[in-house]
């Protein structure tokens, strides 16, 4: 599990007894942004927002595959803005998430903000500076 700033934690696939492990130890918040199905034997997003139910704590499903759709971006933007902390974000790695989490703090942060951060955690993922880039720059304009 890798931290991020504002007490976001990004990592590879979750299962029911790491989400319970990982609320015993304070954890309020999931983002699950592994489509179904991936790998065989992957916990199905219906489970995992069973057991969230279950254990009492927020999930949110804004699985990523592929490309990067505005409906997710913005999905990912208002889960991490309003999600109760401290957040997992989860998807067979972690890149994805840490991507996600890119652009959903690229206004506060940056785009050399949050690329270093999330460098720091451990991820490369200058490949997606130009995009980054144009999202700060269209989001800027409409502000």
């Amino acid at each position: 599990m890798r931290e991020l700033p504002g007490d976001v934690f990004v990592t590879g696939q979750l299962d029911l007894m790491t989400m319970t492990a990982l609320v015993e130890q304070g954890v309020m918040s999931f983002i699950n942004n592994r489509p179904d199905n991936e790998a065989v034997m992957q916990p199905s997003a219906d489970s995992l927002a069973a057991a969230a139910k279950e254990l009492g704590v927020d999930y949110r499903n804004i699985p990523m595959a592929g490309g990067i759709p505005q409906t997710t971006l913005d999905a990912s933007h208002k889960a991490f803005a309003t999600m109760p902390r401290p957040i997992v974000a989860f998807c067979a790695s972690g890149m994805r998430s840490a991507a996600l989490w890119c652009f959903a703090h690229v206004d506060s942060l940056g785009v050399d903000g949050v690329l270093a951060a999330v460098t720091e955690a451990g991820y490369s993922l200058a490949q997606i500076k130009p995009m980054l880039e144009e999202f700060e720059g269209r989001n800027k304009g409409n502000g």
